[in-house]
């Protein structure tokens, strides 16, 4: 299962850097980032990192809320309408998202789009019904 991890995290100066500190100092890589502001100056910062439970785990001993929520990561040509071309096959396959965010991996040949689905498995078979394939963890945390 891929996870992304989930910050509850106040819009002040300095707190988006205390996340990342505290990554640091555990040498946990951020892959993808995606930071929504939602209301009364609180926002979700959502995050692919190279170690989900650790960086869940580390967030939350250093007085931050953090929660993993499973993702489905998908793979796209990095060219002008890869995106186009994928979001096309996904709504073929009838999946709605809440929330998506994307990331290159080789410049002029792949990409990452990362889809957060409120039903993870019923996702995943519809997916794959209209050819897609979702990314293994190694490489979306590694890659």
């Amino acid at each position: 299962m891929t996870y992304q991890v989930s910050i509850f995290l106040e819009n002040k100066l300095g707190h988006l850097e205390k996340v990342t500190a505290v990554l640091k100092q555990a040498q946990i890589n951020i892959r993808s980032i995606h930071l929504n502001h939602t209301a009364n100056g609180w926002g979700i910062l959502n995050l692919v990192v190279s170690n989900p439970e650790l960086a869940q785990q580390v967030l939350n001993e250093n007085g931050m809320t953090a929660a993993l929520r499973e993702i489905v990561v998908v793979q796209m040509a990095d060219k002008p309408g890869g995106l186009d071309e994928l979001l096309k096959d996904i709504v073929k396959a009838g999946v709605n998202f809440a929330n998506a965010y994307g990331r290159a991996v080789n410049e002029g040949d792949s990409a990452y789009f990362v889809i957060d689905i409120q039903d993870i498995p019923e996702a995943r078979e519809k997916l794959g019904k209209v050819g897609l394939e979702i990314v293994a963890d190694a490489l979306v945390y590694g890659a």
